[in-house]
């Protein structure tokens, strides 16, 4: 990966000899108070009042009992491998769905802790104790499952996946001044001590436009399913392009099964050719939908007579997707997605270890045990540490949490070629420090 200055950096080496050395290096289970405010001068305590000389006789100061003091979980409880015996122990929790009624859920489960794992074998000591919980995608059992793994002695936990899930655990968490890092898409589920790992198209949104825009294009349309995934893409189009001087000139949601949206091509086709001023201006279009239907929408609006040469589509990490390539309407259609080079470099190290593909989300699970483990030196991981400025670069790029818990991505722009997608614009090295 690119070495990136002044960023904490994670190093991606894994080894072909994971699962013989993995014990030796890391473990996998079974199944403060605020700082006082200060000038930084000396405290000057008031004189106390000179003692009485006559009058009534003195009362006898009155012994208030003590507070009890808060006690957390009991040490003594905590979970300690007898192998691990005697060494100072950092405890990664992590919560998942393993048995979720869903084979797709479950084989994401999976492939997260895989990366998990991996991760831990790449960046930890031999001190570091993950212990996995099931959570089966419920609220509920998120929750107890955070309880138990707080008890167990958890300095950070890692998931859940769902966004009340992520919710329950971040309340459970809170009260232990634990911090989460999850991996749930949904903004609403941040906050309140959850950081979210994630990869949410608003992020992908808002890279594409500036692109977009800096190719002299402020006019946008909208096509897609209807389906919560496109209305979030519509909604961060129509905010995105308004806050840089653009406009959404129309938008046209169609049923995701109706593989020949006519009506609703023809209607935004009718749109963007009255809106079209000469025949150089050009109208950005965001599809975000991909595979088979994404072959089939493109070309219906060349097909209602708009000039494909006034047409610029666009799209988000979903059309990644070989399927797509050969359309040959969305030649140089462009789109956000984390850097290729360092996506590629996971996706072959996981292979390297794993001898499979990883799940698509799995990339979100090695970053966020590359970052817990980083922080885990000094023995817990710090709101402060995890809302530096700088951000990191992980194994999907550069990132970092917003105090809101959301996270901001560091993205490339892709354009759509017969051969697959090529590179057009990097993602950038840093941050502009108190940007969004």
């Amino acid at each position: 990966m690119k070495p990136v200055l002044a960023l904490r950096q994670f190093s991606v080496v894994p080894s072909l000899l994971l699962a013989g050395l993995l014990v030796a290096s890391c473990a996998t289970a079974p199944a403060r108070p605020p700082a006082p405010i200060s000038t930084g001068q000396p405290r000057t305590e008031p004189e106390p009042p000179p003692p009485p000389t006559g009058g009534l006789p003195e009362e006898p100061e009155e012994v208030l009992p003590e507070e009890p003091e808060e006690t957390g979980p009991d040490a003594r409880l905590f979970l300690t491998p007898e192998f691990m015996e005697g060494r100072e122990i950092r405890r990664v929790g992590v919560l998942l769905p393993f048995s979720h009624s869903r084979a797709g859920v479950r084989s994401q489960a999976s492939g997260l802790l895989a990366a998990i794992e991996m991760a831990l074998f790449d960046q930890a000591g031999t001190d570091i104790l993950i212990i996995p919980k099931d959570t089966a995608g419920d609220a509920r059992q998120s929750a107890a499952a955070a309880t138990e793994v707080i008890n167990e002695g958890a300095d950070v936990i890692i998931g859940p996946l769902f966004a009340t899930s992520v919710q329950s655990v971040a309340t459970t968490a809170r009260a232990a001044d634990i911090p989460v890092i999850a991996f749930s898409n949904d903004r609403s589920a941040a906050g309140g001590g959850a950081y979210l790992m994630s990869f949410p198209p608003e992020e992908e949104v808002a890279r594409i436009v500036d692109h977009t825009m800096a190719q002299g294009i402020r006019k946008f349309a909208f096509m897609g399913p209807a389906s919560t995934y496109s209305r979030r893409v519509e909604t961060a189009l129509r905010f995105e392009a308004a806050r840089r001087g653009g406009i959404v000139i129309a938008s046209e949601f169609y049923a995701s099964d109706n593989q020949a949206p006519v009506d609703e091509a023809r209607r935004l086709a009718g749109r963007i050719n009255s809106s079209l001023l000469n025949r150089t201006e050009r109208v950005a279009v965001m599809i975000p939908d991909n595979g088979v239907q994404l072959r089939a929408v493109a070309p219906l609006l060349p097909y209602y007579e708009v000039n494909l040469r006034q047409l610029q589509y666009i799209g988000t990490s979903i059309w990644n997707d070989p399927q797509i390539w050969r359309e040959p309407v969305l030649e140089n259609a462009n789109f956000a997605m984390p850097d290729p080079q360092d996506t590629e470099y996971f996706r072959n190290a996981f292979q390297g270890v794993y001898n499979s593909e990883p799940a698509s989300l799995a990339s979100l699970g090695y970053d966020a045990a590359a970052l817990s483990i980083s922080f885990l030196a000094d023995g817990r991981v710090s709101e402060d540490e995890l809302l530096e400025a700088d951000g990191f670069r992980g194994v999907n790029g550069l990132f970092r949490f917003r105090e809101d818990g959301t996270i901001e991505r560091g993205l490339s722009i892709m354009s759509i070629r017969p051969s697959g997608p090529v590179l057009v614009e990097d993602a950038p090295d840093s941050f502009v420090v108190g940007g969004s």
